[in-house]
């Protein structure tokens, strides 16, 4: 039985970033929005009157489920791109 390496390779350090770049961007990216469209919201002075029948509230959901897509691949890519530029460096000592 052979011990496993003390360094991971490149394409494990890019696959291990693009597995946590896709959940971070799955959260990150919508909560962002979240909050980008309630500030909108707040500032526009039809939302909460009864002429908007709830098409505010409708945007904010809507938006923000839309978000989770190209949170994920944007995560994946940017995971990909760190792991990638970390396994790269060469180690301190």
């Amino acid at each position: 039985m052979t011990t496993p390496p003390d360094e991971l390779s490149a394409t494990a350090r890019a696959v291990l970033g693009a597995g946590l770049g896709c959940l971070a961007g799955a959260f990150v990216l919508p909560l962002v929005v979240f909050v980008a469209v309630i500030i909108a919201n707040r500032l526009n002075p039809v939302c909460g009157t009864p002429a908007d029948s709830g098409g505010c509230e409708m945007g904010l959901v809507s938006s923000t489920i839309t978000a989770i897509v190209p949170g994920v691949l944007i995560g994946i890519a940017v995971g990909i791109a760190l792991g990638l530029r970390n396994s790269r460096q060469k180690p301190r000592s």
